[in-house]
Parts: structure tokens; C-alpha cells; sequence
């Protein structure tokens, strides 16, 4: 069968990651990205809808319906034209799921309630908190250049906006000063969570939130500071109501089947990375076709996250 011929838009990180998934299933007949590029069959973002193609391929999962916008809206593409990993090989993406659950959460705080980032980072979240007084910290040491393994690893990593450098566990905050925490994808990165959970019931308000997500499975990353590779609903519902939290959500997202698929999609790299092998183009379409069946089961899923999943998105508040 012929394939479809694609142009694929979005350059950086994603595509690399991408790329033979695309090769295997698509005739790629260009480029483009918002920023220019020298690339070889490099097509300029208002030129595109002049070109000869089935689709535009979305690399970004993060940004793409954005992307989208602006390809409907500015390059004259037709919406049904534009398609990403997800529409190829079913949805897998959990960043994208748990960004989007803590947005939400970040706009149901009152309006001039103080809200603290622990373990803030390059405080992602800060654009939608413009309604709260918001407070960063982090502890500040994270450096990407030093390449200890793992996967996920940051290009660079910035922290020197944040408001405070400080231990999580012993942070120069007053008792009962905060209303509100937001801590995503940090409990990894402790070597005693219980104890960051203490000091949150130290400076938080009576009735006051806590916005909390950590994988329930990950793989090494932003190593050397990687001490746990996940926690189950159990461990929270013992160690938050231990410190005067109650549960008011908890929200695994992915599934036994998504977690399979996220790290299929993976075997490429790691068989670079730790074999120095390149998969040959039958070996990658076999992985597609798991992919496919995996995404097939996933739709079907009817609570297989008690087993496995990425991770857990909890509100909790103080008692």
C-alpha cells in the first residue's frame, strides 16, 4: 500500500524521539517548525498550503492543539489535515494529562490566596497562578550538564527565578502561612517525602489545598537526585491522613496498557543507547503493530491502573 505523504512540523526534541514511528508509517515530504531551519526540505510555516500532502504532522504533544490554531488559522490547513502521534498510534501521553488536571486545579484557588510551588523548578505553572500570590521554591542544585544517565534528561534547567532556596523538608516559612501548594513530580526527587508531607501540615492553613502529583512508575531521571521510582494510592492515604490531610481526589491517569505502549515506543532509544543497535525497519513495524494492539486493549480498560499506570493527581486539604 502506498504510503500517505506527510510534512512534519515541530523540529526539536519530540521528533527525535518520533521520527523512525513516522519513517515507517508515512512518505515525509518536508519540514517545518515556527523557527527557521536549515534543514533539508525545509518549508516555511505560511508556505505550507501550497504543498503537495496528505497531512501535517504535529510532533509536539504538549503544544498541539496550539500548533493546530495556528495552522487552521494562519497557513489556511484544514483541521482534518493535521494529525499527531496520537491519531498514528493511540494516546499515551501522561505529561500531557497531568499538566492539564493541574491547570484546572490552579484555577479553582480564590483569587489573592498565597499559593506555594515546592520543588517549583522552572516553575511551568507560574503563568496560571496570575490570580494568586504566588511563592516559588526550589532547592536550586539540579544541573543537566553533569550527565549522570537516565532518561528525560532537561537540555538546560533554570531555577533562578524562584522566590526561595531552601531544603523542602525545612523551608523558612512561618506555621500556618500558606494557603495553598501545588508539589508536581518532586517526590521522586526526595530522599524522605514523608517528611516534605510534615512540613506542607507545618505552613499550611487550616483548610488550605494541596495540589500533589509523583509517578506511580518511572524510570531514572534528572539523576543523581532520583531516590523512588513511585508511590501507590496506599502510601498516600497513610502518610497524608498521618499529617492531618484529608483526600478529596485521587486520579490515577494511564493504564497498565499505556504504561506497555509508552515504553515500546521507547525500545529504539534504548536499544542505541545500551546496545548500539539501530532497529531495522521490520523491527519498528512490529512495535507499531504492539502499539496498535496495546492502544486497541487500552480503550477497552476497565481499571487495570490498580495494577499499573504513570502516576496519581491528588487534592488533599488540611484538617
Amino acid at each position: 500500500m502506498e504510503k500517505k505523504k506527510v510534512i512534519i512540523y515541530g523540529l526539536g526534541k519530540a521528533y527525535k524521539t518520533q521520527k523512525y514511528f513516522i519513517k515507517n508509517e508515512f512518505d515525509i515530504v518536508g519540514c517545518s517548525d515556527s523557527v527557521y531551519r536549515t534543514d533539508t526540505g525545509y518549508i516555511e510555516p505560511q508556505n505550507l498550503s501550497g504543498k503537495d500532502f496528505d497531512y501535517i504532522y504535529v510532533t509536539s504533544s504538549r503544544y498541539f492543539s496550539e500548533i493546530r490554531t495556528k495552522l487552521i488559522e494562519e497557513c489556511q490547513i484544514s483541521e482534518e489535515k493535521i494529525i499527531s502521534l496520537a491519531d498514528v498510534l493511540g494516546d499515551f501521553d501522561n505529561a500531557e494529562i497531568r499538566r492539564k488536571w493541574i491547570i484546572q486545579k490552579l484555577r479553582e484557588i480564590p483569587a489573592e490566596k498565597i499559593l506555594l510551588d515546592a520543588g517549583a523548578g522552572e516553575m511551568q505553572y507560574k503563568p496560571y497562578c496570575d490570580h494568586l500570590k504566588y511563592i516559588a521554591q526550589d532547592f536550586g542544585e539540579y544541573d543537566p550538564t553533569n550527565d549522570w544517565g537516565g532518561v528525560c534528561t532537561p537540555d538546560k534547567w533554570d531555577t533562578s527565578g524562584v522566590n526561595i532556596v531552601c531544603d523542602i523538608i525545612n523551608m523558612p516559612l512561618a506555621d500556618k502561612s500558606i494557603d495553598a501548594i501545588l508539589c508536581s513530580e518532586v517526590f521522586e526527587h526526595l530522599k524522605d517525602p514523608v517528611l516534605a508531607i510534615k512540613e506542607f501540615s507545618r505552613i499550611m492553613r487550616k483548610g488550605g489545598k494541596l495540589i500533589l502529583t509523583a509517578p506511580f512508575c518511572s524510570l531514572t531521571h534528572m539523576a543523581p537526585y532520583y531516590y523512588g521510582n513511585g508511590f501507590s494510592e496506599y502510601w498516600y492515604k497513610a502518610h497524608l491522613m498521618e499529617h492531618g490531610f484529608e483526600i478529596e481526589e485521587i486520579i490515577p491517569y494511564g493504564n497498565y496498557f499505556k504504561y506497555l505502549n509508552q515504553e515500546l515506543f521507547r525500545v529504539n532509544e534504548m536499544a542505541k543507547r545500551y546496545c548500539e543497535v539501530e532497529l531495522k525497519e521490520e523491527e519498528i513495524k512490529n512495535i507499531a503493530d504492539s502499539i496498535r494492539i496495546l492502544s486497541y486493549l487500552s480503550a477497552s480498560d476497565k481499571g487495570s491502573s490498580e495494577i499499573l499506570c504513570f502516576g496519581y493527581m491528588i487534592v488533599a486539604s488540611k484538617i
